[in-house]
């Protein structure tokens, strides 16, 4: 209970039932599902004697007036004059409101006074919350707000608003959408049923279609529909009610666009909310001209924009009007996780129905064509820059930005060949293949650069020469992927074979120098070790040749010592591939470049392994797992976790072996980038381990195993192997909580650390899901990680893993 004196109520005509705010207007017939740390947070608000505004901001139909319902019921004993739900939405002209109030509160009119005068006296004594329902359409009337809390001291407000009031003392609480539930949960349906938004679906599907209930067959579908609305319950809402008519599989299908599905809500709900396009469309008609200009042209971004992207597109200076757009929640301020680096440019987006509104106003201006070619122009000139940085030192911001816009970029190719400027696509295309290529994205990248390449017509020299060389290098890691589908497996050399001639014609050294690295690799995949050595020498001595008058590319020169080093393990001589790469790593590191440490690590440990020092073999895997979830690099991953198996097969462990090169295959099987012949010398010598123990049933059974493994469960076991051999006096050591962290956090954490998925931390602990879901994501949050990846390599790192039983 709120401490403080009880003054009189306000004289009602009638006295309110509990759950009754609004006299003659029932509670909600439907469950309350999703909010209760949000009416926990904001009751806790209200009983703060300092703070007697709250404003629920949020977009249309993320669930404002159902919360604040539920703070009525939460709060109705608190208040000695009751809780007043005051509806608005029907009010058109601001200078009605304070007689609107006076409805809600069941007084009638009186001949002392002006309305506002009546309102202050009915309330001067009154210890009440006053709940004032979607204010967005009446700010003007906002001071009244302000009037009535200094003149009524015992008066409470929470506002529901798709805008805040901008009222002395407001306290704004954005309400979120709900929690979308997690991709790698797939099927489970146990494990599903609890995230809130699917939750909603399944309830709100039940009272439409008696029986319907989440299951392996469909848990997968409604999780999706979850997350492509966006967790915005009345979209949910709105689909759940189709169930009648169309399967959970048939009603995803039909999502692509959202808008034209969602209709038909119930009859007793506001008309502004029967459609989803109804409620969007009631806060676009609230904006003027301008904002309504911005709006739709920001709808043409796909997976978020930067303000300066904001400006190229819209033609014009922007802050202002975008910052109006985000006060009315059409636009929100993205929050990242750990993996932006520190002063990243602030990133902005909508939610995917509200953007595909936009784009529906975008259409109806005329606007939608050159709109998409001022994108297109930004994205084009944006790769384009992206794409030196990527191979420079200071690389990590650059390929966050890449990652961020990939998307937009994507996007923006699409609409270049559509459009007939090939050319253009191309020069976008081929400003990617570096990122690409770290990010392991290889099968995009060899798809979008040969549709370039076959749809250009009349590119320059250097701009054909330079997405030749990114396909090479891409078909060359990739090959294994694409001989399998019937194709050629000539297709890396051919394409490096024509780069470089054009490199040649325009002069352009760096390409030169790309395109003899690439035949070496190409040559290198295909087992042709010698042919290898030749491409790698002449790109060797062109790098050294550049280097002299440009230092930076003596990261070039590292890159191709990493790879000698690698033909010369697998010609057999250990002693020359541990100076090069050794050599390859100094290269690098004196110029703060960490794109190849991770393969660079790998390759010392297999020869290390080969060396049978199997302490030092484990400390480079553990190096190169660690550099590869900072890097995102996949195909790194997959190295090291062979290479972890290896070791394994040789120390007797064969179903350890098994699982690991199982969840290695399976990763390469993502990412498009399988063992090729010059990678499986590692694999032939752990199975020659095998062979020699008898082991073949167990190890094949594990494999199998390892390929449904998750790969969080993959990286603890391969990581908790390398601390075993590299420190078995420490194999269980005193784990040591990171600065910031609870105790439940940090024991969240050694979980994560073991494999452990959200759901057996649950069970382990004995807290609910959700429960588990708000610690982790506090983690990552206080530890600047974005990933259970990146969680569990820095646990290793630190010291922080115990071996779970």
């Amino acid at each position: 209970m709120i401490d403080r004196a009880a003054p009189d109520r306000i004289p009602l005509n009638r006295e309110p039932e509990l759950g009754m705010l609004v006299p003659g207007l029932a509670p909600p017939l439907t469950s309350f599902i999703g909010r209760e740390r949000e009416v926990e947070f904001v009751s806790a608000l209200l009983r703060d004697e300092g703070v007697r505004l709250v404003t629920l901001s949020g977009p249309g139909g993320v669930g404002k007036t159902r919360l604040a319902i539920a703070l009525g019921a939460c709060l109705s004993d608190e208040f000695a004059a009751g809780i007043r739900f005051v509806p608005l939405a029907h009010v058109r002209d601001h200078a009605l409101v304070p007689r609107a109030v006076l409805d809600a509160l069941g007084i009638g009119d009186s001949a002392q006074g002006s309305a506002t005068e009546q309102l202050t006296n009915v309330l001067r004594g009154s210890d009440v919350l006053l709940v004032l329902d979607n204010f967005e359409h009446l700010l003007p009337a906002a001071p009244l707000v302000g009037h009535l809390l200094r003149m009524c001291p015992h008066l409470r407000v929470v506002a529901t608003s798709r805008e805040r009031l901008r009222v002395g003392g407001e306290r704004e609480f954005p309400v979120q959408p709900l929690p979308l539930p997690d991709r790698s949960l797939a099927g489970a349906a146990d494990v599903l049923g609890e995230n809130p938004a699917v939750r909603l679906f399944v309830e709100r599907a039940g009272e439409v279609e008696p029986g319907f209930a989440l299951a392996a067959e469909n848990a997968s579908a409604v999780a999706e529909i979850c997350r492509r609305l966006d967790g915005l319950p009345l979209a949910i809402e709105l689909a759940a009610a189709r169930i009648k008519v169309l399967p959970p599989e048939a009603l995803l299908r039909r999502l692509e666009l959202r808008l034209p599905l969602l209709v038909g809500g119930n009859r007793d709900a506001p008309a502004r909310q029967r459609t989803l396009r109804d409620t969007i469309a009631w806060s676009h008609d609230l904006l003027d001209e301008e904002e309504q200009t911005l709006f739709r042209r920001l709808a043409i971004f796909v997976g978020g924009f930067t303000l300066e992207a904001a400006e190229a597109v819209s033609g014009g200076e922007t802050f202002d009007l975008l910052a109006s757009l985000i006060d009315k929640s059409l636009v929100r301020r993205e929050v990242h996780g750990g993996r932006r680096h520190e002063g990243a440019t602030p990133r902005f987006s909508m939610l995917e129905t509200v953007r595909e509104f936009g784009l529906e106003r975008l259409c109806h201006s005329g606007e939608l064509d050159a709109t998409r070619d001022r994108h297109a122009a930004w994205c084009v000139a944006m790769a384009e820059h992206l794409d030196p940085q990527l191979l420079m030192p200071g690389q990590e911001p650059w390929l966050e930005q890449a990652e961020d816009e990939y998307p937009n970029l994507l996007a923006a190719e699409e609409w270049l060949l559509g459009r007939g400027a090939a050319d253009r696509a191309l020069r976008l295309a081929g400003s990617l293949r570096w990122f690409w290529l770290i990010r392991g994205r290889i099968r995009d990248g060899v798809d979008r650069l040969e549709r370039a390449l076959r749809a250009a017509e009349t590119p320059s020299p250097a701009v054909r020469a330079r997405a030749l060389v990114g396909l090479g290098f891409l078909t060359a890691v990739g090959e294994g992927f694409l001989t399998a589908m019937g194709e050629r497996d000539d297709r890396a050399n051919e394409a490096l074979v024509e780069g470089l001639a054009l490199a040649r014609l325009a002069g352009d050294e760096g390409e030169i120098g790309w395109a003899l690295h690439g035949l070496g690799l190409a040559s290198g995949y295909r087992g042709d070790h010698g042919q290898a050595e030749e491409h790698y020498g002449a790109a060797l001595a062109h790098f050294r040749r550049m280097a002299e008058e440009h230092p930076v590319a003596r990261l070039r020169v590292a890159a191709v010592l990493s790879d000698m080093g690698w033909v010369a393990f697998h010609r057999g001589d250990l002693a020359l591939a541990g100076a090069r790469s050794e050599e390859a790593l100094d290269e690098q590191r004196g110029l703060g470049f960490t794109w190849l440490v991770g393969l660079i690590m790998t390759n010392l440990g297999n020869i290390a392994w080969y060396q049978d020092d199997h302490a030092r073999a484990a400390a480079y895997y553990r190096e190169a797992l660690a550099a590869a979830a900072v890097q995102h690099d996949q195909r790194i991953v997959a190295h090291a976790l062979e290479g972890m198996a290896g070791l394994a097969a040789t120390r007797g462990e064969m179903e350890r072996a098994g699982r690991l090169f199982g969840a290695a295959a399976s990763l390469r099987e993502i990412v498009g980038a399988p063992l090729r012949p010059g990678r499986r010398a590692t694999y032939a010598r752990a199975q020659a381990a095998v062979r020699a123990a008898g082991a073949e049933a167990a190890f094949s059974a594990a494999q199998h195993e390892g390929r449904a493994l998750p790969l969080e469960r993959a990286l603890a076991e391969a990581l908790d192997f390398a601390q075993a051999l590299t420190n078995p006096a420490r194999s269980k050591p005193t784990p040591r909580r990171p600065t910031g962290l609870s105790d439940r956090e940090f024991e969240v954490l050694l979980l994560i650390a073991g494999g452990r998925s959200n759901a057996e931390i649950a069970e382990r602990l004995f807290i609910s899901l959700r429960t588990v879901t708000t610690h982790a994501t506090n983690i990552f949050h206080k530890l600047g990680l974005s990933s259970r990846a990146e969680v569990i390599a820095l646990a290793h790192r630190e010291g922080l893993v115990r071996t779970e039983p």
